[in-house]
């Protein structure tokens, strides 16, 4: 509930410079647009009421985030591409090096001729990519698929968030098995970040993320086995001369490449780096 705004001893200066500290200060501002209900610039332009109440409300959502809640979980969203999605503990957060994905295709739509690109996200989680993408390209048709019923409820809600649900057609199944109820399905582009964190791995993340589905982090005993279920069934589903645009992590690309490499049929097109330096994103294309 937006609280009425007035001048007060208390700003929200003091409650965000309170747990500075502890918490980021982006992260004290997303939780300050939260409990306020207000954008980010109005944090810095208008008063708001800071009382007792409302203090021990700021200090009970510091209290969840320092216990190793992502601050996207308590506050029930996250952004992407500049755009507002809806997040829960079903749904994988969506990071900034995911933005690269959806960056790579958008410029790669823009160079090529179809007119009407047809693209398949497998892996869907929040809808972030598909959605971004519909956004970007309202020209485009975007299917999408996930194994989790829960973060496809939660994809459909953002597509009507963002009044692109006519555009995206949303399917319930471990990666290509989604398809097998559309007739002859055939894409330009397939989009996945895949769940490729090494099983043994798991226990030992950051707290923070062993709070995310683990259906969304764990890629198998090495991490690779969607790598492997789409390089072995990728050809069916792209046409001619389509692209593959893969998220990998941290060391895979040799690994990756080497699964992909073993069909004859990809090219591996482009590899793009994250801030960091690491190799992120991995473009492949059907020969």
């Amino acid at each position: 509930m937006l609280l009425k705004t007035v001048k007060s001893k208390k700003d929200i200066f003091y409650l965000m410079n309170k747990y500075l500290s502890a918490v980021s200060r982006v992260e004290a501002e997303m939780l300050l647009e939260y409990l306020f209900d207000c954008a980010k610039p109005d944090l810095y332009i208008r008063d708001f009421i800071v009382n007792d109440m409302v203090e021990e409300l700021y200090d009970s959502l510091i209290e969840r985030r320092l216990e190793g809640e992502p601050v996207q979980y308590i506050t029930g969203r996250a952004e992407f591409m500049g755009f507002d999605f809806i997040v829960t503990k079903d749904t994988l957060i969506p990071r900034p090096e995911t933005e690269m994905l959806a960056d790579e295709i958008y410029d790669c739509c823009r160079r090529q001729s179809a007119a009407v690109p047809c693209i398949l996200d497998l892996c869907t989680g929040s809808g972030n990519i598909a959605v971004s993408l519909a956004k970007l390209m309202p020209q485009a048709e975007i299917t999408a698929a996930d194994i989790s019923e829960a973060a496809l409820k939660i994809a459909e809600k953002n597509a009507e968030r963002h009044n692109v649900s006519d555009r995206i057609k949303f399917y319930k199944g471990n990666v290509f098995n989604a398809l097998v109820v559309v007739k002859n399905p055939k894409f330009d582009i397939i989009v996945c970040n895949p769940p490729y964190i090494k099983k043994a791995e798991l226990p030992y993340l950051q707290k923070e993320v062993r709070q995310e589905p683990e259906i969304a982090l764990n890629g198998g005993e090495d991490g690779l086995d969607f790598y492997r279920i789409i390089a072995g069934q990728a050809r069916k589903y792209l046409k001619k001369n389509g692209g593959i645009f893969l998220e990998i992590g941290f060391g895979q690309r040799q690994a990756v490449e080497d699964i992909f490499s073993s069909y004859n049929i990809f090219k591996i097109h482009k590899i793009i780096k994250d801030f960091s330096g690491i190799e992120r994103v991995m473009w492949i294309n059907l020969l």
